[in-house]
């Protein structure tokens, strides 16, 4: 009789999460996952035999791995895509900039600019 076993890994998104990334050295959102690998019999799952959970940070993609006994504080701060974008929106309008214009033609200026588009004068 001839066994045919391997193993393969399935991924779980989590949610997200806002906590300090260790690279950035600054708040970052974090996609949270879990990995988990089953050992397969005849190319069906049949035992579960690893189960981690990662945070990946969003913006520098470093990843890193959940320690057991964080798990739950993780677990409490999780938040869904649309809470994610919800918190990002007050968080946008709470720190928006004034708008800015051009104190030689009073054309309406991004932040991002270092000299007005319409007549050339340096922002300062």
């Amino acid at each position: 009789m001839v066994f045919i076993f391997g193993n393969k890994g399935y991924g779980d998104p989590l949610g997200y999460v806002v906590t300090k990334c260790q690279k950035c050295n600054t708040d970052r959102i974090f996609f949270v996952h879990q990995v988990r690998e089953k050992l397969t019999l005849y190319f069906v799952p049949t035992v579960q035999y690893k189960v981690k959970q990662y945070m990946t940070c969003l913006h520098c993609k470093e990843r890193y791995e959940i320690a057991d006994e964080l798990k739950p504080q993780i677990a409490e701060r999780l938040m869904t895509e649309e809470q994610l974008k919800k918190t990002l929106g007050e968080i946008a309008t709470q720190t928006r900039l004034p708008p800015l214009y051009c104190s030689t033609c009073a054309s309406p200026l991004d932040h991002s600019m270092k000299f007005c588009p319409y007549c050339g004068t340096k922002i300062e």
